[in-house]
C-alpha cells in the first residue's frame, strides 16, 4: 500500500513539474538565447585580449615570480609592479594595448 502511495505522489510531482516546465519554457528559451550571445561576446573579447596582454608583457620584459602565493596582497603587489613598469618605465608599450582596447 505504501508503494502505491509513493508512486502516486511521485506521479503527481512529475505531472506538476512537466506542466511548470512547459509554462516556463519561453522564459528559459529567452534566457538561453541571451546567454549564448553573452558567451560569444565574452569569447571574442578573450580572443582579442589575451594576445594584447601577452604583447604588453613581452614589450615591458616582465617576468613574474614563480611562486607568488595565494594571498590578495601578493597578487596586488604583482599587479602594481606590472603597472608601474608599463606606465613609468616603458610608456610606449602601453600605446598598442590602449589602441586595441579602444578598437574592442
Amino acid at each position: 500500500m505504501k508503494l502505491i502511495k509513493v508512486t502516486l505522489v511521485f506521479s503527481l510531482l512529475a505531472l506538476v513539474f512537466v506542466a511548470q516546465t512547459e509554462a516556463q519554457n519561453p522564459i528559459w528559451e529567452k534566457w538561453l538565447a541571451c546567454n549564448r550571445i553573452g558567451t560569444k561576446a565574452l569569447g571574442s573579447l578573450l580572443r582579442e585580449t589575451i594576445p594584447t596582454v601577452r604583447n604588453l608583457l613581452n614589450c615591458i620584459d616582465y617576468n613574474p615570480p614563480t611562486d607568488i602565493g595565494n594571498s590578495y596582497l601578493s597578487k596586488l603587489k604583482l599587479y602594481y609592479e606590472l603597472l608601474k613598469r608599463g606606465a613609468l618605465d616603458k610608456t610606449q608599450c602601453l600605446i598598442v594595448p590602449l589602441k586595441e582596447s579602444v578598437r574592442l
